[in-house]
């Protein structure tokens, strides 16, 4: 008798209900709170973060051009072929670079004029991040 008295008992059910409310409540404030905290958006890159990745590469590209080219002439590949595998390593590092910091580089309108030793590159560094920046790069090294 007791046991059917404990299947047929409907007083439960309107505190699962409630906590059910609660439950659900509690949750819609939590996902309003991470939104308003901007945690659910990916990290975007902020103005000072783009002018200083852009200073980042424009600064170490000559030394890196230069030893890659070096380090490739000295292993015996010719003066063209050196300069132009570096070049296509530098970008290749400085595209990967630019994807860890939620940015996008790229080389465009690259020119190499191999003149004896001396090596003169010229191209336009690309960077993407909310908005377009285009800096002019034109590097003049000699490889010995």
């Amino acid at each position: 008798m007791r046991k059917q008295k404990l299947y047929s008992d409907e007083s439960g059910q309107m505190l699962l209900a409630a906590g059910l409310v609660l439950l659900m409540s509690l949750l819609s404030m939590s996902l309003y709170g991470v939104k308003v905290a901007g945690y659910d958006l990916p990290r975007t890159s902020d103005v000072t973060d783009v002018f200083d990745a852009m200073e980042e590469v424009e600064s170490l590209f000559l030394p890196a051009l230069e030893n890659r080219t070096q380090v490739r002439f000295d292993a015996g590949m010719n003066l063209d072929a050196a300069a132009l595998d570096s070049l296509e390593t530098i970008e290749y590092d400085v595209k990967s670079h630019g994807v860890l910091r939620g940015m996008q580089f790229s080389f465009t309108e690259t020119e190499v004029i191999v003149d004896g030793n001396n090596i003169t590159v010229n191209m336009v560094l690309n960077l993407v991040s909310d908005s377009t920046i285009e800096l002019p790069l034109s590097v003049s090294y000699d490889v010995s």
